[in-house]
């Protein structure tokens, strides 16, 4: 009896840990786009959010001139990090961003490199491929091959991202469900999709599904996205890779917003 109630007891410990539900949550700076980078910092540190994926072309302020692209010199990093330290936030992941050629792919890996960011965010050219290939292992930072939604866009439909990740060491996916939704797509069907794939996702919740001309983002949890089953699929799944919020409504004053997504968030998918 004694050694049946250690076999279950064993068992009921390797079901609880077979999902870690740590995921590591953070903001697409974006959100904040009609603000400065410090601004958005602020913002963020006031919601206890740690991690922020920023993009290129947000101004940094805070007395440093310049924006965040890649294109930044030592002297404007260094400045850039010293504001998220102070604020006690890590730069999560960087897009969505690319290269026009060889040498502006290596210059952006090496901005990634020197701000410590962990994955770059990207819808690139088939033709790139091979040359990211080749620039993940060299630099030891993923690509995460990110979505907007259909006509115009390549990556819409996720099995043309799952085609383009497999077999190809470095690359992933990184959906965004949002856009998911305006091309018609459910998230649980492209996270099911994409099982074993994802490194990264953008998480939003929509007013509107099936409309690419529709744009406006809602409270997590009160949308059409349907989040609660998302995040059930998510566990299913045991995803290890980041959650990034992504606000895209109410430019002018979204803090009120996010907020509410990142308190459903920490009720709801923790």
């Amino acid at each position: 009896m004694k050694r049946k109630i250690l076999t279950i007891t064993a068992l009921l410990l390797m079901v609880a840990s077979a999902f870690s539900n740590d995921w590591k949550l953070g903001l697409q700076a974006w959100s904040f786009r009609n603000f400065t980078f410090c601004e958005t910092l602020d913002q963020l540190a006031a919601m206890g959010v740690k991690y922020v994926e920023m993009y290129p072309g947000q101004k940094i302020g805070g007395g440093i001139k310049g924006t965040t692209h890649f294109s930044m010199d030592a002297t404007t990093q260094k400045a850039a990090q010293a504001k998220l330290d102070a604020a006690g936030i890590k730069i999560l992941s960087y897009g969505v961003v690319g290269g026009k050629n060889a040498a502006e792919w290596r210059k952006l890996f090496g901005f990634a490199k020197a701000m410590g960011i962990g994955i770059i965010i990207s819808e690139p050219n088939p033709k790139d491929y091979d040359l990211l290939v080749g620039l993940t292992k060299e630099y030891g930072i993923p690509i995460g091959i990110h979505n907007h939604a259909k006509p115009a866009n390549r990556y819409w439909n996720p099995q043309t991202v799952l085609d383009a990740v497999k077999g190809r060491p470095g690359l992933f996916a990184a959906p965004d469900n949002g856009h998911w939704a305006r091309s018609g797509i459910k998230t649980v069907d492209g996270y099911k999709l994409l099982e074993g794939q994802m490194i990264s996702l953008h998480l939003k919740d929509l007013e509107v599904f099936g409309d690419p001309s529709q744009n406006p983002c809602c409270a997590f949890g009160t949308g059409v996205c349907d989040l609660p089953a998302a995040i059930k699929e998510l566990k299913r799944q045991n995803y290890t890779g980041n959650v990034v919020i992504e606000f895209e409504s109410h430019p002018e004053n979204p803090a009120p917003y996010v907020k509410k997504c990142v308190d459903w968030f920490n009720a709801n998918a923790r």
